[in-house]
């Protein structure tokens, strides 16, 4: 192939045309600068995204502080009022008449009062009825251990199951106690419940007898919807919420409005009180910062919007941007100065070196054609349909065609039918999964059939887009027969070794083929890898090579050996390994050999290896080599059949792998197995 020809196949890849000088002049600079600003863009972007960011979180310190502070102080107005609140009650629980009443209640059987008793009930209800007018209750109840309540002012609500229930168990301790907020007609209310303390009887006791529980009913909404307005004079943008804690939710309550509790909880957990944002559905984001409300499930949050509290942020976020522009014109002015002074000296030298650079590319170009003229491979470029838009000198001799007549063709035309569909079928696949795809493929020529050794790969354009397949192969046809010879000779030379062990030891007369057929017929039906396969097949061969070691006496011997003979025939595994690794063998077949012996419960030799430890090639091997053994008779013992070896391997699995097993059983049931296991039976029988 001549220069022309080189140029004629590779310019719709390689591009003749050198830009000249004004072009380089005027677009190289306009790309530095577009660099140049792209950078300092991104740079002022994240610097003002810096600053603007850090003035956030120093506006959002000081919102948090002021709402730290208003939560806090709600808080404590809160239950200074519920303090106070619980305080009137006092006249009531520490009254000693009111004590004496209660100690006689508390001792009175079944909830009946004694006459007496029950004569101090009219005084003692107007007394309670007093006392509720007087502090706006709502209610006012003495109530027993049993839940009863043998007192309660005047046109008091009926208690209810939950409010006897928190009474009973208020005898067991000693301070107030706050039940939850309810909604009633009235709006919200409360209850407190106070512990009455037995009269003093004289005797001093470390802890005071409970005789009785004074439960009051307080309205709160008033009171609440006070505290939660906002001061005159105050932030109004910080909005205080109060809410309620029921069954591990908040839930909002509402002085001055229907449903005075909210239905739903709130959008934040309990367990965190401290400042937190908030993304509440179909609202705005905002913060919050909680106080627990002392002695009660009461949490007061002050709340502000998160436009209110950083309504500062947008200015000082503009006047950054600002000075970030302004520092962005005053650096490019000066670039754009300095590339202007620059330009047109700078314009010539790159147009020089582009110039050299060009004349490399063509060098390269021409050193590439004369490459590709000498090469031995066979390479070619087709398009999506299979058309060959390029084939170098090799591939045309190979095909017998003329080069300058490929272009066009397909490679039915080249290579005939049957190698097209296989060439077209590894075309899919590299496209299909956009790897190159490596394949051994077997071409007719006049010559005889060629094996070619061939890798496609999908072809793109400087765009990424998919213009046809490379296709790079190697003639391999000698190197395949000098494999194949070489395989030959190794297997014979293996049955060689075989031959001479069995010569040597007349129980192992044909016991390693027998064995290498059962191993490989089982090891085709489990479908494993020819590789594996080539394993079995081999270490079948040499499994007992490692014999050859172990004293002729001890090979023959009629009776059944002793353990001391037992351990030294073992060692015919150490023998075999080390025959093998001095011979160069590879691992896997040295491996197989050595474990032939181990069992999946690691009762086998030499090693003990269990389960995970042995390969398939030995667990196939090992049972094939006990099956063999077995239905072959010994002065010692019988021969069993092939059924009972199976039903052995069968009863345990602990030791055989029973998908082997299996494997075994369907072995014998084809119709090629069956007659292999009719000719072990009449072998092992004789």
């Amino acid at each position: 192939m001549n220069n022309s020809t080189i140029n004629q196949e590779l310019n719709s890849f390689l591009p003749d045309n050198v830009p000249n000088d004004e072009e380089l002049a005027i677009k190289t600079p306009w790309k530095i600068g577009l660099l140049l600003f792209v950078l300092l863009a991104l740079l002022s972007y994240f610097t003002c995204d810096y600053a603007i960011e850090t003035r956030k979180q120093e506006v959002l310190t000081e919102v948090q502080k002021r709402l730290d502070v208003s939560a806090t102080g709600k808080a404590k107005v809160i239950e200074t009022w519920l303090a106070a609140t619980a305080q009137r009650a006092d006249r009531i629980a520490d009254n000693d008449l009111f004590q004496l009443f209660a100690t006689e209640v508390n001792l009175a059987s079944d909830g009946k009062l004694p006459k007496p008793l029950a004569d101090q009930l009219p005084y003692m209800q107007n007394a309670f009825t007093t006392f509720a007018n007087q502090d706006s209750l709502l209610g006012a109840y003495l109530i027993g251990k049993d839940g009863r309540a043998y007192l309660s002012s005047g046109d008091a609500p009926a208690l209810n199951d939950f409010q006897r229930n928190q009474a009973r168990t208020q005898y067991t301790g000693e301070t107030i106690t706050f039940l939850p907020m309810r909604a009633t007609e009235v709006g919200l209310v409360f209850d407190f419940m106070v512990p009455i303390k037995a009269a003093q009887s004289g005797v001093a006791k470390d802890k005071p007898d409970i005789v009785g529980v004074l439960l009051i009913t307080v309205p709160a909404s008033k009171q609440l919807a006070e505290f939660l307005t906002p001061a005159p004079f105050s932030d109004q943008r910080n909005v205080p919420r109060l809410f309620q804690i029921r069954d591990g939710r908040f839930y909002e309550l509402y002085p001055s409005k229907l449903p005075y509790i909210a239905n739903g909880a709130a959008p934040f957990s309990p367990d965190s009180l401290g400042f937190q944002t908030v993304l509440p559905t179909n609202e705005p984001l905002f913060y919050i910062s909680g106080a627990a409300i002392a002695g009660t499930n009461l949490v007061i949050f002050q709340q502000i919007r998160s436009a209110d509290a950083l309504v500062g942020l947008g200015t000082y976020s503009l006047f950054i941007s600002g000075l970030a522009i302004s520092f962005i014109v005053i650096i490019f002015s000066v670039l754009i100065a300095i590339w202007l002074t620059l330009k047109g000296q700078n314009a010539r030298a790159l147009a020089t070196q582009y110039k050299d650079l060009a004349a490399q590319i063509n060098v390269q170009r021409r050193l590439l054609g004369s490459i590709n003229n000498t090469i031995d491979e066979l390479i070619s470029l087709t398009d999506p349909e299979g058309s060959y838009i390029y084939a170098n000198p090799s591939l045309a001799r190979f095909a017998d065609t003329p080069l300058r007549s490929i272009p066009g063709k397909t490679d039915r035309d080249l290579f005939g039918e049957k190698a097209a569909r296989e060439l077209a079928e590894y075309d899919h696949k590299a496209i299909a999964t956009e790897q190159t795809v490596n394949a051994f493929v077997e071409i007719e020529t006049l010559s005889g059939t060629r094996t070619l050794r061939t890798a496609k790969s999908r072809f793109l354009n400087d765009d990424g887009v998919f213009i046809g397949i490379v296709t790079v192969s190697s003639d391999i046809t000698e190197y395949v027969e000098f494999q194949r010879r070489k395989e030959e000779m190794s297997q014979k030379a293996n049955n060689v070794l075989a031959r001479m062990v069995e010569a040597n030891d007349p129980y192992l007369f044909g016991h390693s083929g027998q064995m290498g057929e059962l191993a490989n017929r089982v090891a085709a039906l489990m479908g494993l890898s020819e590789e594996m396969k080539r394993v079995i097949k081999t270490s079948a061969q040499l499994s007992q090579i490692g014999k050859i070691s172990i004293p002729r006496n001890i090979r023959v011997k009629e009776s059944r050996l002793t353990e001391d003979e037992q351990k030294i025939m073992q060692k015919h595994v150490y023998v075999a390994e080390k025959i093998l690794v001095e011979a160069g063998l590879e691992k896997a077949i040295i491996d197989a050999i050595t474990q032939i012996n181990e069992h999946l419960d690691g009762s086998g030799y030499p090693n003990g290896l269990n389960d995970s430890e042995i390969d398939m090639p030995a667990r196939i091997l090992g049972m094939a080599d006990i099956l063999i053994a077995r239905i072959s008779p010994r002065s010692y013992r019988k021969a069993i059949t092939i059924d009972e070896a199976i039903r052995v391997f069968r009863n345990n699995p602990e030791k055989y792998d029973q998908k082997i097993v299996e494997a075994l059983v369907s072995v014998f049931e084809t119709e090629a197995g069956a007659a292999f296991k009719e000719r072990l039976s009449e072998t092992g029988t004789t």
